[in-house]
């Protein structure tokens, strides 16, 4: 991890909501010094004057170093080390305006108060001489964020789904400029390499960094998240947040890869991890769903209720650094609401974003058949026919025909009737329920076949449902790719067939479903990314619409 100094400034804007909590972690954690004022003239030739205090932190406790093993191994002394020390600039312009400059691993006390806004409302307003490189965020997609680098390239670079993270860039400069160096880097916080080391040379920086966000016209349009604030929807989104975890905490993702300020952490590389609740706590390398399960498995805690509310510290060479809960690490996209939590902020997807999504979804080609909808006439009807097939089996003796048939309706439950259904009736091969061992793993290659067309099925009304068909259609994707399915026929088409729960249809006056009109943004993220990806194997990707009756 990078490590700050003058000559490189990394520079966050507190979040004035946060501001009195961000002092009170500060004199928690670290030790004030000194407090400097200076007079500056703003952009408006107005003097300013700045209040700039230093806050630092001097651990003295050592601790040994991970690899003294390979010491003892060869008769060597163990070493210990020292935690480095961690130093933060606070800098004060009236009542309202706080910056901080990070020093060591300070930024990760620092980028939980910050305003996660401000370093691409700066970048929105520069023109790059290049891309270095991008970090981008791809909401419920397996790939949950990607580093791109490039090569003598000057455009900003993202495709529909995508947020950025972070952005390091060449910029242009005005001729004769000098403040600072033509490499940055934008994430929650902005940094700059200069050629001085100075306090005045900070203030000039900050100054010429509001002059930009006062007076330049945006020249990108930049998907990025913006902060919910209204505290009514904040509270509705926690009430969703807590009965969908309760439900179904597999949705619920770590990601491998965080950006606090402009730094790469990368939750399996670059440390390890104390997870502590109810006085319990258990060292672990790695940050997963199933790290967190085990643990409330072995104290006897309901996953679903404790998820969100274990504490987990980050420790690096063995000195915690950061101490989070899971709510605060993980990446949540709320549907009703078209939310997303990130690093425990709600924040809503901005108009770039959905604009790109909409343009990506309406070119996914889509067909409603009405002969394949699902009616509970014709779910009772395929019951009764498996009654009289089955009625005199030993299994059902002593049993009223009620009785068996309710037995038969949990046996041939609405999915596996509708596929079995599609096999008698409409000429499809029926592979549901058909497994096949990968490794340690069994898969479910697809529902049902025809005509070159593999087709994953999936009945429900909601994106944490539906998705379902995306991860196995892309399961079976890979597999087929990698000619991992044995005697699997030709593949030309990939279809995720979607039996919807719901009244009202969504086609068109053409009969053409509009797939823009079902309100699921955690399934239309996955959509996107389903599309690209069956794309790229040179198959087509085809959406079936049906519905459910009562």
């Amino acid at each position: 991890m990078e490590e700050c100094y003058l000559g490189c400034i990394n520079l966050y804007k507190i979040d004035t909501e946060k501001k009195q909590l961000f002092f009170q972690e500060l004199a928690h954690k670290m030790a004030i010094q000194d407090t400097l004022f200076r007079e500056k003239e703003n952009t408006r030739h107005e003097p300013m004057r700045y209040g700039i205090t230093l806050y630092i932190s001097r651990p003295n406790a050592e601790k040994e170093i991970a690899w003294n093993w390979v010491l003892e191994e060869f008769n060597q002394d163990p070493i210990e080390i020292q935690s480095m020390p961690k130093g933060v600039i606070v800098i004060e312009c009236g009542d309202e305006t706080t910056y901080a400059v990070t020093f060591g691993h300070a930024y990760f006390l620092v980028d939980k108060f910050c305003n996660r806004e401000f370093g691409f409302e700066f970048a929105r307003k520069l023109s790059y001489e290049e891309i270095k490189t991008t970090t981008l965020t791809t909401p419920n997609s397996r790939r949950n964020k990607t580093v791109n680098t490039y090569i003598n390239y000057s455009e900003l670079e993202f495709d529909s789904g995508e947020s950025f993270a972070k952005l390091k860039a060449k910029v242009k400069m005005p001729e004769g400029f000098t403040l600072y160096k033509p490499s940055i880097e934008v994430g929650s916080s902005i940094r700059f390499s200069t050629n001085e080391e100075s306090l005045d040379l900070l203030l000039d920086i900050i100054i010429h960094v509001e002059y930009i966000l006062d007076n330049e016209e945006d020249k990108y349009h930049i998907p990025v998240f913006s902060k919910v604030k209204d505290a009514d929807r904040l509270g509705q989104l926690e009430a969703n947040l807590l009965e969908s975890t309760r439900e179904n905490p597999s949705q619920i993702n770590i990601s491998e890869l965080d950006i606090i300020g402009v730094t790469e952490i990368f939750n399996h590389n670059d440390g390890e991890f104390i997870l502590s609740y109810h006085g319990q706590r258990k060292e672990v390398s790695s940050l997963s769903n199933e790290e967190l399960e085990l643990f409330c498995s072995e104290n006897n805690w309901d996953y679903n209720q404790a998820l969100l509310d274990i504490t987990v510290i980050s420790q690096y060479n063995g000195f915690p650094v950061a101490t989070k809960k899971v709510k605060d690490l993980i990446d949540y996209t709320d549907d009703r609401e078209k939310c997303l939590l990130s690093k425990g902020v709600w924040y809503q997807y901005n108009e770039d974003y959905l604009s790109y999504l909409r343009d990506s979804i309406a070119e996914i080609s889509a067909e409603y058949h009405p002969e394949y909808d699902f009616t509970k006439e014709s779910y009772e009807k395929f019951i009764d026919s498996k009654y009289i097939q089955e009625k005199n089996n030993p299994l059902y003796r002593d049993k009223t025909p009620e009785e068996i048939r309710e037995s038969l309706r949990r046996k041939y439950y609405a999915e596996r009737a509708y596929n079995l259904l599609r096999e008698e009736s409409d000429g499809f091969k029926n592979f549901d329920r058909n497994e096949i061992r990968v490794g340690n793993s069994s898969i479910e290659i697809m529902d049902l076949y025809k005509d070159g067309m593999m087709c994953a099925v999936k009945i429900g009304n909601a994106s944490s449902k539906l998705c379902y068909a995306v991860d196995q259609s892309l399961t079976a994707l890979k597999l087929y790719k990698k000619h991992q399915l044995p005697q699997m026929p030709e593949i030309t088409t990939v279809v995720l067939w979607f039996v919807l729960e719901r009244q009202d249809h969504i086609e068109d006056e053409n009969g053409c479903p509009q797939l823009n009109q079902l309100d699921m943004l955690m399934l239309k993220n996955r959509l996107d990314q389903w599309k690209k990806e069956v794309r790229l194997q040179g198959l087509k990707p085809l959406i079936f619409i049906n519905y459910r009756m009562n």
